[in-house]
């Protein structure tokens, strides 16, 4: 006879043990704390900041004030780690709000809470949304065109006049034949007068890529000092605008500042961006493409 082997049919789970495993575990500051002035409490829950720009800024004081620092390296990586950000151009990108704001302080690669409360500055966030995109758009309008238009305009008065030549009065041509042959040949062989280029304000160009880099929260290297090397430079730069105007100049760095990454601020590995490298022709084609 065979035996069957039966199962006791038992819950799953008991009603009771289900509504323990749920409640949720009360904090303690026997697992640590952070001592956080009042004032500076009260500051932050009436500033109004964004919840990305709130987000960050815990994750600052848990970098910080929780180790009694008052300021230190953060990466990109350990911010979106703590706080959930999406990606580090985000959370890099909120951090320089934060420090445009007097919020955060950076010095170098460190950061750190500006404990000045009424050093804070609200700004309008909105305000610079999608700025690298709209950059882009107004440097390529401006400052990327073929410049054809001058030369249309040229061919055209060209053809204009060779088509409508009024013709000499009679006898008019007799007198130019009896002109005698040197002077015929003095008035052909005059070469047009070269119209001279305005001559190029080097020392505006850098002032324009210190401007931008501040606006920016100067994290690259300001402009000390110019030389040969970056005249020649800045020859190529105007020269890849198109346009050799302090307007190009302008959009284009502003379309530089508005375009960085962690990389090119020397979060990511030591290296840090320059007045050098931002006016080659190779990095003016990648900001001008979008694939900085």
């Amino acid at each position: 006879m065979n035996a069957v082997v039966k199962v006791k049919e038992t819950p799953i789970f008991k009603l009771g043990e289900n509504r323990q495993s749920q409640e949720a575990r009360k904090v303690s500051v026997d697992d640590g704390f952070t001592a956080i002035p009042n004032e500076l409490l009260f500051a932050i829950g009436k500033f109004g900041f964004t919840q990305r720009q709130f987000n960050l800024l815990i994750a600052v004081i848990q970098k910080t004030l929780s180790w009694h620092k008052e300021m230190d390296w953060i990466s990109n990586s350990q911010i979106c780690e703590l706080v959930d950000l999406p990606d580090e151009q985000k959370a890099s990108k909120t951090k320089q709000e934060l420090v445009r704001m007097n919020v955060l302080i950076q010095k170098g690669n460190q950061i750190g809470l500006n404990l000045a409360v009424t050093d804070w500055k609200k700004a309008d966030c909105t305000k610079g949304a999608n700025i690298a995109q709209k950059m882009q758009k107004k440097l390529h309008k401006l400052c990327n065109s073929d410049c054809t238009k001058g030369a249309n305009t040229k061919e055209t008065i060209t053809k204009e006049k060779i088509n409508n030549t009024p013709l000499p009065p009679k006898g008019e041509s007799a007198i130019a034949d009896e002109q005698p042959q040197a002077v015929k040949c003095e008035q052909h062989s005059a070469k047009p007068e070269k119209i001279k280029s305005p001559p190029m304000d080097y020392q505006a160009v850098a002032d324009l890529y210190n401007q931008a880099n501040q606006n920016s929260g100067s994290r690259l290297p300001m402009v000390e000092k110019i030389n040969d090397a970056r005249r020649k430079g800045i020859k190529k730069l105007m020269a890849e605008l198109r346009e050799p105007s302090l307007e190009c100049a302008e959009l284009y760095f502003n379309a530089l500042f508005a375009s960085l990454r962690p990389f090119h601020t020397g979060e990511n590995g030591g290296w840090v961006a320059n007045f050098d490298w931002a006016i080659r022709p190779a990095t003016v084609l990648k900001v001008r493409e979008g694939a900085l």
